[in-house]
């Protein structure tokens, strides 16, 4: 029980800092959904480990969740912390100039 509650504050603490944290990482191409909502996709790993590197959802009202992405041929494969997964399209794909 001890180390499933650690694991939670740990998660938890984690989830919190990284919206902040994003902030200061370069956005490197992002997707919106015709109901307005975007994914950004950064250069940056923040919480991600291998070759995945930092996603952001960030839904119509603003709120925003943290999650990973990779490139595969011709998608890119995102999961997100709070259990949410998706596959995006490169053809979708926006640079962030257009931001």
């Amino acid at each position: 029980m001890q180390l499933v509650r650690s694991s939670l504050i740990a998660a938890t603490a984690l989830c919190a800092a990284w919206p902040l944290q994003a902030q200061n990482q370069q956005v490197v191409a992002f997707a919106q959904s015709g109901d307005g909502a975007r994914v950004l996709l950064y250069t940056e790993a923040g919480p991600c480990v291998g070759q995945a590197r930092f996603a952001e959802h960030i839904a119509p009202a603003g709120d925003k969740t943290p999650g990973c992405w990779v490139m595969t041929e011709g998608v890119v494969l995102v999961s997100f912390l709070d259990g949410e997964r998706g596959n995006i399209p490169v053809a979708l794909l926006k640079r962030a100039e257009t931001l």
